[in-house]
């Protein structure tokens, strides 16, 4: 998940719960005003369609990486920047690169072995079904609300849920995604022989213009604070229902 899919995920997230507990603590039951029912009604019905696209997303992304002839994935290359000739004079420049260059690649790739599409298949796959869970926390915690239940026990069961699937599947989403990555850039860079014209000015064409597979794994943090706090809200609901069962218990 990028930057901004997580904040609008956060916003989302933070906005609905917001409301479920300034009805469920001030007054205890949904809110009945038409404004009221149509945010509410609004923001289910917006969640329901995100949990679905993001669902049948993942499906599509996955059987494609596994059954299409060509693959769009990103891969991982050593710092390169490609040598040009000496004597090459370009117009318009006005930067001068002092040190660094690419450290990945964004390709489209044909034979790459099964291994490497399946665990291709199953990052893009995890990382499209995180927004459809918390997609479905959302639903869940609107259909409570507007039938009168805003800190039903099924909504502590979905909000722990989503904690396991943001935590764990942004690391599986990541990990999994750049060891893919890392099988894709061996394949198609790692040559064992090769036969090329001479290039005046160049004395290595291969070292000048092709670059070499790289190894990173990037383990993120991220999923496991969301994680953290999807957890804590499940205690909040939780909380909450009893609350509610003792003012219940009172009336």
């Amino acid at each position: 998940m990028d930057v901004i899919g997580l904040a609008a995920t956060a916003v989302a997230v933070i906005g609905v719960v917001a409301l479920v507990f300034w009805i469920g603590l001030s007054r205890g039951r949904p809110d009945t005003s038409a404004a009221g029912g149509r945010v509410i009604g609004l923001t289910m019905w917006v969640a329901v369609i995100w949990a679905v696209v993001s669902g049948v997303s993942a499906l599509i992304v996955a059987g494609l990486a596994v059954w299409s002839p060509e693959v769009a994935i990103t891969i991982p290359v050593q710092p390169f920047w490609p040598q040009l000739p000496p004597g090459t004079e370009l117009d318009g420049i006005t930067a001068m690169r002092v040190s660094g260059g690419f450290t990945t690649a964004d390709v489209t790739l044909g034979g790459l072995s099964f291994g490497v599409r399946l665990a291709w298949a199953v990052s893009q796959a995890v990382a499209l079904l995180i927004p459809a869970t918390i997609a479905a926390l959302i639903a869940g915690a609107c259909m409570q609300l507007r039938a009168g239940r805003p800190f039903a026990p099924a909504v502590a069961r979905m909000a722990s849920i989503t904690a396991v699937v943001v935590a764990l599947g942004g690391i599986v989403a990541q990990v999994v995604g750049d060891l893919a990555g890392i099988g894709a850039a061996e394949q198609l860079l790692r040559w064992t022989g090769a036969q090329y014209p001479d290039v005046p000015g160049v004395e290595d064409v291969l070292q000048a213009w092709l670059p070499q597979p790289g190894f990173e794994i990037t383990f993120p943090f991220w999923p496991i604070a969301a994680g953290f706090g999807f957890a804590a809200l499940a205690a909040i609901f939780r909380y909450g229902s009893r609350l509610q069962r003792d003012t219940e218990g009172l009336v």
